[in-house]
């Protein structure tokens, strides 16, 4: 697939694990900064609480970003996803109007702190399954003790 050009020079590199094509979502901590909700560009993380702070993305029912995980993000559904990400493109891709707003918004992802993505309330360990705890209990009491 081709790259979307970028004014963000470090996403337009062939080599690139974040170009314009490739938006991870992510949580991250600049500094002191309380973590907060971002997006992967080239080398840089885009502070989308801060965007959506300066009204350069809006979401449905938002505001959405002033949390640090993306539960209420994701919750939304997949029409908000995909707005937001659209709107994300609009203002990384070669030639965007608005720049010179966004480019105090960005940091170095190698200056950051990254954190879960997500508040996770509910697990479940399948180690219920018998063949699960089967295969566990040969790792650590090999196999002829592998169930008690």
């Amino acid at each position: 697939m081709p790259l979307i050009p970028s004014w963000v020079e470090s996403a337009n590199d062939a080599t690139a694990a974040f170009p314009l094509n490739n938006l991870p979502l992510g949580v991250f901590a600049n500094g002191d900064d309380d973590p907060r909700c971002g997006v992967a560009i080239g080398d840089l993380v885009l502070d989308l609480r801060a965007a959506e702070e300066a009204g350069l993305v809006e979401l449905p029912g938002g505001p959405l970003m002033d949390v640090p995980f993306w539960n209420e993000v994701m919750e939304a559904g997949p029409e908000v996803w995909a707005g937001l990400r659209g709107q994300v493109r609009a203002l990384l891709a070669e030639g965007a109007a608005r720049q010179e707003e966004v480019r105090p918004l960005l940091h170095p992802l190698a200056g950051v702190n990254l954190y879960l993505p997500f508040l996770v309330s509910e697990y479940t360990d399948f180690y219920a399954g018998r063949n699960h705890a089967l295969n566990v209990g040969t790792m650590f009491r090999g196999a002829e003790n592998a169930l008690p």
